[in-house]
């Protein structure tokens, strides 16, 4: 296996340098420094799912919160066999679904990053979705960068997946130290991140981002907690596997000429780009279904008038019979929107945010997308 993701993480290195030197934009090396932990993931029987049936309510999750990193996105599912390697050289033309960040047009997007800082409150969202609600095994992936470490948002995110005990949430953190136009705040100093983490409630595991079979044992342990989210703090190198970019300040979201692209194929040797990687399927498995039902003491006859917010909490308890899907999501203020209402009668589709608020709007969207109502 490790001789194998190896070939298949210099492989996602080829693919990453030739489409952003065919757009002539991009962001090669943050995809390089990645590369190897993502190969390890997504062929080394870690990460499962249904290519040709990317709804399935079983598939793990892979959230690139460090959407800048795309033309690795999309390496990954050329490597798989799905985009091919003429779609792959439309990187951010205007009329491809390969957009600079991963949006939407591209199918295999769960959601639209480049904003940093909001990926993992989005992972959360869907690790709720699969523990809490759907009751089904898959796992959420968040890759993330180091960068955006400095966003609270993500601390946020860290606390409440702590809170909620979301062990199918692995975060996986790209400590290359080096951001747009300089080191990051905390560098590589990945035991500062380990400490950080671990603080927050997460199980935290190091390894060097360029092990295979480090990283390869840091998703099996990752998949054998069973209690808490974890996160792999991944020392690496910006560029890495190019002499001239590696840990190279001036590279960030610049593509490489044609001479120099060159040069970097050459370093990184020989490639079959008629590889089509397998990629491990999940369990067939059923979701749990919540039904309809009917409410005989909530009153609706509004006789008197009634205060916005107070209809708001009742509107969620009368809707709430007739979508099973929906849910709610309050900010500890509840008995002032009186999200209350619905918490009582409801309280397996309640989530309780907390004060923080951006969290909860990310959260929200990763419900949604994976087909709950989330009401905010």
């Amino acid at each position: 296996m490790q001789t194998n993701v190896q070939q298949l993480a210099t492989l996602l290195r080829y693919y990453s340098l030739v489409a952003t030197t065919a757009a002539g934009s991009g962001h090669p090396t943050s995809s390089l420094s990645a590369a190897d932990l993502m190969a390890v993931l997504f062929f080394g029987g870690h990460f499962k799912t249904r290519l040709h049936d990317h709804e399935y309510h079983n598939n793990d999750r892979l959230i690139f919160s460090k959407g800048h990193a795309s033309p690795l996105l999309y390496a990954l599912y050329t490597a798989a066999g799905v985009v091919t390697k003429e779609d792959l050289l439309t990187l951010r033309k205007i009329d491809s679904r390969l957009e600079g960040h991963p949006t939407m047009e591209f199918e295999y997007t769960e959601v639209a990053t480049g904003s940093l800082g909001q990926g993992l409150s989005v992972g959360v969202g869907m690790a709720l979705n699969a523990q809490y609600l759907d009751g089904v095994p898959y796992h959420t992936y968040v890759l993330l960068g180091d960068s955006e470490m400095a966003e609270g948002s993500n601390w946020e995110a860290l606390q409440i997946a702590a809170h909620y005990n979301l062990h199918q949430l692995v975060g996986i953190l790209d400590v290359n130290g080096l951001g747009q136009r300089g080191e990051t705040m905390a560098a590589r100093d990945v035991e500062d991140y380990a400490s950080k983490v671990k603080s927050f409630g997460w199980q935290a595991l190091v390894v060097d981002g360029h092990d295979c079979a480090a990283i390869d044992e840091a998703y099996e342990q990752a998949r054998r907690e069973m209690s808490k989210p974890t996160m792999i703090i991944a020392d690496t190198l910006k560029g890495k596997g190019v002499s001239f970019l590696e840990n190279q300040h001036g590279w960030h979201g610049k593509a490489l000429s044609d001479k120099e692209l060159q040069q970097a194929l050459a370093e990184l040797g020989p490639v079959n780009t008629h590889t089509v990687a397998a990629v491990a399927e999940p369990e067939d498995v059923t979701v749990r279904v919540s039904e309809p039902k009917t409410l005989d003491d909530v009153d609706v006859s509004y006789s008197e008038p009634l205060a916005t917010r107070k209809a708001y909490g009742h509107a969620l308890v009368e809707m709430a019979a007739q979508f099973p899907n929906m849910v709610v999501l309050d900010a500890e203020v509840s008995n002032s929107t009186y999200a209350e209402y619905f918490r009582k009668h409801y309280p397996e589709r309640f989530f309780e945010m907390y004060i923080a608020e951006q969290n909860m709007v990310g959260v929200a969207s990763g419900l949604a997308r994976r087909g709950k109502m989330p009401f905010v």
